[in-house]
């Protein structure tokens, strides 16, 4: 799988580190931990290019399938 970073351009998945999926918005901290819905059509996760820039971004992807439908800078669109 490639990875788009917002500063390198694709790159292999290997370079880079999943940190966790974010939390739908407006979410208290119980309900971002146990009361989310896990569904396999969208995720809204962090990663970070840990060998390459190391930038930290936001990753919307189909977990499903793989497909990636944005990348953006964290902070960037928060």
């Amino acid at each position: 799988m490639l990875i788009p970073c917002p500063h390198c351009g694709p790159r292999s998945v290997e370079e880079f580190a999943f940190r966790h999926t974010l939390a739908p918005a407006g979410a208290d901290a119980v309900g971002a931990v146990y009361l989310r819905d896990n569904t396999p059509d969208i995720s809204r996760e962090y990663w970070q290019h840990v060998r390459g820039c190391r930038a930290w971004f936001v990753l919307v992807r189909n977990p499903s399938t793989g497909a990636i439908a944005e990348v953006h800078l964290l902070g960037a669109r928060e």
